[in-house]
């Protein structure tokens, strides 16, 4: 198609031509020249008029009032559907009519027109202070941040886009008012803990997952790339997420997929690679010091003992053989062996991402895939992600489009098979014995493993030779969609959807035994290995020699049929909802198990001899679900300034009789935008926008296991005439009249944008009861009833708490610059509970928080013998859970009696107190400090968490020659230390649960610093490139408050695999 230039050019040219020919010809035609001249140019200014009037391409670039480029801009011409929208850029291209008037439109900014003149045009869009900058994601739509009278929070895929994390959860930590994220763990693949507000039930209190559109599982949240991402929102109130119903108490977390574009053909590529260093490992003792430990406790030993029996003689313990002597301490000065160490590599990780993106006005398209892998600390740990995501979207007619959108991921995640650990991702055992592992002795000499003074060797659990857990999982998703705008009412759509999922899932775990060696030992009472290095003896360490294998395969589907209208009448804003939604899925798992391996290098069933009594040993089963779903909801607005929405959910769920199937959630909420009110905008200037909104819901939680009200039996075997003979036996008591757990909530909300929009303000309060929780009322009956009761829709719990969003954004010079930040604070208690009717006031629960931690009250430690002479003549009759007190020993406040709330003058388990109101922090919040200059942008990312405290669980046990303890404790009571912060080194019931072991947990960590360059498009442009970003990362870098002190405050327990620094280098090119 020729352009509008074009063609006058020739019309022009062709004019010319004309003219000069009548000249030439001029003495031959002088009597009607002057006649042709003037027919022939009219002629050609009429075939170039004709020409103006077709049609022709614009093209050219919106920017914002800085001269950023905006993507996603909406481009049409108006009074026709003929539209497009601008790419990453900003670039976009149109085809219309000549003279046309275009209209360029963004969410959050005023509309421009502009007549179709030519190419190159160049739009500025102002920011608009009655609009808002941003759709929001919402249950089963979007809506306009202006018009959400319910409580959402969002964030934008960009923000986490070069996050180096193997998934989603632990990218957006701190990063979402209300939403509770704790990264316990840095092994590689483990997912980070989720919740939104208060945990309003002691069962179940995960979120509910909603991929576009379609209810998924944690895992599936997971394995997203944020490369195939484009925006998550978190539904927290009972409003927002009623449309989700009976799954929808616990909150809702949406994620929208990317899809494509009217725009040119863009290729995008990300890769990053980094390092991992542990971001805390705890100091233990060394090999001195362990040694000293433990000649320290041998002493305590020998003078509590002559205390306690002055009547009987007490052996020095300088004198036995585990007594370490002069020389041996002397020779353990020099030594500085460690197990941790020598296993400990380096870990490190690689991300790569590439999307294709783009379509025409019929066809749009989105094509990506992704890999991750992360290399753990030691041998065998290692965590590997592949994605997969096409979809298209096609009109097939003016009124109808279709879409169709498949992926697929595949994971896979090693790790050591011990026993201890099982599936437990934490790995705080095999961690531990790395970690705690005695000093004293090497971990291998010429490559054996050493087996003195230990049990099980750590470094060959990491070692391929001794077996591996690993998990695979494969999930193939297919989601197709189709909308029918009717075309004769007007607003009217009918869409649609159909998914299918596919979840393959494959454990296996290889055990085989592996040989320690024994090595001539050295030392007056042989406590180290003699530098000779000759080899005494060896021994097996046998766990197991098997190879086990777990396959579990489900299939699920979901279709929604979606009715929608949406009209504008004047002032009046009317759309409305229904869904009607069918779900069913079934599972089947099998496992077997084959011992007797012959070599560990062939961990299959074919490489086991079995046993001859039993070859392979397996076991199944088998579960399905249904669910059926009617969904309403009505939303209202007069003149933008009211709102009004109200919506229900109808769930019926086959975890349930028939008879208590079904269950009606409804749902109101309101918003009254009063900087819409004249009164208000005509005389508050620096507030741009204001808002108040509240709701009240019903939701409800159904995540229980299923057939709980039906008579479950097992099969069992017995002896009949010699003989034996199978029957079935009754697993427990059903409960027909078993229903929905349910929640009442109740928010009020405030949004606000002041100085030109340059600050924003929310502010949120909710409370929430869920009643009829799942309980077993066993408290309640007496113990002679002889079976287990079944669970009953009982309990009841309340939550409260309130969250505040700020930001503020401006420009100084060519520096851009933002501020934002979120704080949340969140509380439950129980007020309603199963409990005995003649319980002791100390013991109830209710109106007590749902994380409290008993304990006793330590009120001191006994440091001399004066001291132990006075406590003993003022408790006389005192022993601690049986125990005498004893110098070196914590004690305790002796509170109650058995049956009396007075003292009794022992201390036991009736002397417990709550020693820790909120094992759960129940404030979060987070910051970000960011700016930008010409290519460069810096973003400094902080998260914390407050007001909850941690009980150390580590308090002096299990320390003994093979396994040391931590630095803290070199601090202990001795005779010669009285002043220690530690109790003395035998453990007597100093490793109670007290509130001396209780630390503050409070914490505000550096979560991540990224800063980026964009080159200069004058010098990429010229390589066919339309940008490249170089970027540098840092995640968990530094702790700017930690009142624990002794551990990650994040860790679940100081002897968790640690939590990781990552730095990363990366690249982001777009074609």
């Amino acid at each position: 198609m020729k352009t509008q230039k074009e063609f006058q050019v020739k019309s022009l040219v062709n004019l010319s031509l004309i003219k000069k020919s009548s000249l030439m010809k001029k003495k031959e035609h002088k009597s009607r020249s002057l006649s042709w001249r003037f027919l022939l140019v009219l002629l050609s200014f009429s075939f170039s008029t004709i020409v103006q009037a077709q049609n022709m391409t614009v093209t050219g670039t919106v920017v914002d009032q800085n001269g950023e480029p905006l993507i996603g801009v909406t481009v049409t011409e108006l009074n026709t559907t003929n539209g497009a929208i601008t790419d990453i850029d900003g670039n976009f291209s149109i085809k219309c009519t000549n003279g046309a008037t275009l209209k360029f439109s963004y969410i959050g900014y005023k509309e421009v027109t502009k007549v179709a003149t030519g190419t190159n045009l160049k739009i500025t869009l102002i920011e608009d202070s009655q609009a808002l900058d941003e759709v929001v994601v919402v249950g089963y739509g979007t809506q306009k941040k202006g018009s959400v009278t319910g409580s959402v929070t969002s964030v934008d895929a960009k923000a986490i886009e070069d996050f180096p994390s193997a998934n989603l959860s632990s990218a957006l930590a701190g990063r979402l008012s209300g939403v509770y994220i704790s990264q316990g763990t840095g092994k590689p693949g483990t997912s980070a803990s989720f919740s939104v507000r208060a945990k309003g039930t002691p069962n179940n209190s995960d979120p509910l997952y909603v991929i576009d559109g379609v209810v998924r599982d944690k895992m599936a949240f997971d394995a997203l790339d944020a490369s195939e991402v484009a925006n998550i929102s978190v539904l927290k109130d009972g409003a927002s997420a009623a449309v989700y119903g009976a799954r929808a108490a616990n909150g809702v977390v949406l994620i929208t997929t990317k899809k494509g574009g009217n725009a040119k053909p863009t290729i995008n590529y990300t890769g990053t690679v980094g390092i991992d260093v542990a971001a805390m490992i705890p100091e233990t003792l060394n090999a001195y010091e362990h040694a000293t430990y433990l000649n320290d406790r041998a002493i305590q030993g020998y003078l509590n003992n002559a205390i306690w029996n002055p009547n009987v003689e007490q052996q020095d313990p300088t004198t036995k053989s585990s007594w370490y002597t002069d020389d041996e301490l002397a020779h353990f000065k020099t030594t500085d062996y460690s197990f941790l160490d020598d296993a400990w590599q380096t870990p490190w990780s690689t991300r790569h991402a590439i999307n294709i993106t783009g379509g025409t006005e019929k066809v749009r398209y989105f094509i990506g895939g992704s890999y991750f892998y992360n290399m753990g600390s030691f041998d065998n740990l290692k965590y590997s992600k592949y994605n997969f995501r096409a979809s298209i979207d096609a009109d097939i007619s003016k009124n109808l489009t279709v879409g169709l959108n498949i992926s697929t991921d595949n994971r896979k995640d090693t790790k050591p098979n011990w026993k201890s650990d099982g599936d437990r991702d934490r790995m705080n055992d095999l961690y531990k014995g790395l970690l705690l592992r005695t000093k004293m002795i090497p971990s291998m000499i010429d490559g054996m493993p050493v087996g003195n003074f230990i049990e099980w060797h750590p470094l060959m659990l990491i070692s391929e030779q001794s077996g591996l857990h690993t998990k695979k999982w494969q999930n193939v998703n297919v989601n197709a969609t189709a909308e029918y705008r009717v075309p004769f009412v007007k607003g009217l759509k009918l869409r649609l959807q159909y998914n299918r999922t596919l979840d393959n899932r494959l454990i296996k775990k290889v055990n085989f035994p592996y040989e320690m060696y024994n090595f001539q030992t050295a030392g007056t009472n042989n406590h180290y290995i003699d530098p000779s290095n000759v080899v005494v003896s060896t021994k097996t360490r046998d766990d197991g020699n098997y190879v086990f294998k777990e396959n579990q395969l489900a299939e699920e589907y979901q279709l929604n049929l979606f009715v929608t209208y949406d009209r504008k009448f004047g002032n009046h804003d009317l759309s409305a909802l229904f869904v009607y939604e069918q779900s069913e899925g079934d599972s089947e798992k099998f496992d077997a198990q084959r011992n007797k391996l012959i070599t560990w290098e062939m961990p299959e069933f074919f490489g086991a001899s079995g046993d001859a009594s039993e070859s392979i040993v397996g076991a199944g089963s088998v579960s399905e679900s249904g669910r059926l779903s009617y969904v309403g909801r009505l939303n209202y607005a007069y003149a933008d300034k009211y709102l009004l929405e109200a919506a229900f959910r109808v769930d019926g769920s086959t975890k349930f009789a028939p008879d208590q199937r079904w269950g009606f959630f409804p749902s109101v909420s309101a918003g009254w935008r009063i900087s819409s009110e004249p009164f208000f905008s005509e005389n508050i200037k620096f507030i741009d926008y204001m808002k108040l909104r509240g709701s009240i819901a019903t939701l409800g939680n159904d995540a229980i296991g299923g057939w709980q009200w039906m008579a479950r039996y097992g099969i069992t075997t017995g002896a009949v005439f010699n003989g034996l003979s199978y029957g079935l036996e009754p697993k427990e008591v059903p409960n027909p009249k078993l229903t929905w757990e349910k929640s009442t909530s109740y928010n009020i909300g405030f949004d606000s944008r002041w100085f030109n929009n340059k600050f924003d303000f929310s502010f949120e309060y909710f409370y929430r009861r869920t009643y009829d929780i799942l309980d077993n009322l066993n408290v309640s009956v007496p113990t002679t009833f002889g079976a287990s009761l079944p669970k009953e829709n009982y309990s009841e719990v309340k939550s409260r708490g309130f969250e505040i969003e700020l930001g503020y954004n401006d420009r100084i010079g060519k520096v851009d610059y933002y501020l934002r930040g979120n704080f949340s604070f969140a509380d439950s208690w129980w007020s309603k509970k199963d409990e005995a009717e003649n319980i002791r006031a100390y013991k109830s629960e209710i109106n007590k928080s749902l994380s409290r931690e008993w304990g006793f009250e330590c009120v001191g430690m006994i440091r001399t013998e004066e001291q132990l002479q006075q406590y003993m003549e003022e408790n006389p009759n005192m022993t601690i859970k049986g125990q005498k007190p004893g110098l070196g020993m914590l004690i305790y406040k002796d509170v109650r009696g058995p049956e009396s709330d007075e003292p009794d003058g022992i201390i036991t388990d009736d002397d417990k107190v709550v020693i820790i109101e909120n094992k759960v922090a129940p404030i979060t919040y987070g910051f970000t400090i960011g700016g930008k200059w010409k290519g460069f942008m810096l973003d400094i990312f902080f998260q914390g968490m407050a007001g909850h405290k941690k009980l150390m669980d580590f308090r002096g046990n299990g320390i003994n020659a093979h396994t040391s303890t931590f630095k803290y404790y070199n601090d202990h009571w001795t005779p010669e230390n009285p002043n220690a912060s530690m109790p003395g080194a035998t453990q007597y019931k100093n490793n109670e649960a007290s509130s001396f072991w209780v630390r503050n947990a409070s914490f505000l960590r550096c979560k991540n610093i990224s800063l980026s360059y964009d080159l200069p498009k004058t010098l990429i442009q010229k390589i066919g490139v339309d940008k490249i970003r170089l970027f540098l990362n840092g995640t968990n870098l530094f702790l700017l408050q930690d009142k624990v002190k002794w551990m990650d405050p994040e860790a679940t327990s100081i002897s968790d695999y640690p939590v990781m620094r990552n730095f990363s280098f990366g690249l982001n090119i777009t074609i």
